[in-house]
């Protein structure tokens, strides 16, 4: 029994890991190597650089297939969500400067999140069939 439960735990962190992004993984080496958090920081900025990238190019194709009202409202809600990462980065950025120098990691891992799903919801959208982004 005991067995059984071992090779069950071990097939699902395989498979978990196997649904890991190789921007994920560079982001896990390059954490792993950073040695202060200023080399931290530098490890999110890259990879909020690539999912930026990502989530302008998602943006810009469906901007070419859409017409009419869809495009339009797909603007809208890139602004809208533009402006709310703004303002959620800058609530944050307010309370995480109480938590000293790794207020400064969890406010970059935040920016990093909130790109990163936007990227992945807006090629969502393109694919037009995923209800989880993470199922693209």
């Amino acid at each position: 029994m005991k067995s059984g439960l071992l090779l069950m735990l071990l097939f699902v962190s395989t498979a978990t890991m196997a649904k890991q992004l190789p921007s994920d993984a560079a982001l896990e080496r390059c954490l792993n190597n950073a040695s202060a958090t200023l080399a931290m920081n530098q490890c999110y900025v890259e990879a909020t650089t690539f999912w930026d990238q990502q989530m302008n190019q998602h943006y810009n194709t469906l901007m070419k297939t859409l017409t009419g009202d869809a495009k339009n409202r797909l603007r809208i809600a890139q602004r809208a969500w533009l402006n709310y990462r703004d303002s959620w980065l800058e609530a944050s950025r307010s309370q995480m400067a109480t938590q000293g120098t790794l207020g400064s990691v969890t406010l970059s891992a935040q920016g990093l999140g909130l790109v990163r799903n936007q990227a992945l919801m807006l090629q969502s959208l393109g694919k037009g069939s995923c209800a989880n982004p993470d199922d693209c």
